[in-house]
């Protein structure tokens, strides 16, 4: 913020303007895609926001490698609601639109073990988190206790369509929870346990663990 620079990729305007930073995970694209078919589904309940992606390119330096224009012209969403920016651009200028933004929007994969480290630089932008992930990931837990957002959990490719039929639900549930969101109420103790110091800690006790048993 002191060093005053605006964003490039989207102008302010009256919409409620979320953004997607970070490059796309092979098994996110069918959770987007029952995302889209629920946009597609609801339109008029969408005509009041933009979703920014920013850096989901197939190449990280090729403007025109799309992953997300595809789909949202497959459900007629592009460059209404939905916006692409395929380059990845540098990781300052990526904080800079967070701030710009009205929220972040995180998307996980089907995966289980996945848990999108975009996750922790979203709370710490101070804006109001809508995430879907999948139930088994860590930030679930961690963004339901922080209070940072809302999210739409699923277990996996056989819940897909929970997606598809819930998304609108947690929209809305998101929208309400903007109006009366305040960054100074989120609880960031939560993400101690996620610090380099914390888990330098656990890395040591595992060495001395290890080195007692080798003695």
């Amino acid at each position: 913020k002191e060093l005053q620079l605006k964003p490039y990729l989207f102008q302010k305007n009256a919409k409620l303007q979320m953004v997607y930073a970070g490059a796309m995970l092979p098994k996110a694209y069918g959770p987007l895609e029952s995302i889209f078919q629920s946009i597609a589904a609801n339109k008029s309940l969408f005509d009041n926001v933009e979703f920014h992606f920013i850096g989901t390119g197939k190449l990280a330096n090729d403007a025109n490698s799309y992953t997300i224009k595809p789909l949202a012209e497959k459900y007629g969403l592009w460059h209404t609601i939905i916006f692409e920016y395929a380059k990845r651009i540098p990781y300052m200028d990526v904080l800079i639109h967070l701030d710009a933004a009205d929220g972040v929007f995180i998307l996980g994969s089907t995966e289980p073990h996945y848990t999108p480290s975009k996750s922790y630089q979203a709370v710490l932008s101070g804006k109001p988190v809508l995430a879907v992930l999948h139930s088994e990931s860590s930030a679930v837990q961690v963004l339901g206790q922080s209070g940072a957002g809302i999210v739409l959990s699923f277990h996996g490719e056989k819940e897909l369509s929970k997606i598809q039929n819930q998304f609108v639900e947690k929209w809305n549930e998101f929208k309400n929870f903007v109006e009366l969101f305040h960054a100074s109420s989120v609880n960031k103790g939560i993400f101690e346990q996620y610090s380099a110091k914390a888990v330098t800690y656990q890395l040591t006790q595992l060495l001395e663990a290890a080195l007692q048993k080798k003695n």
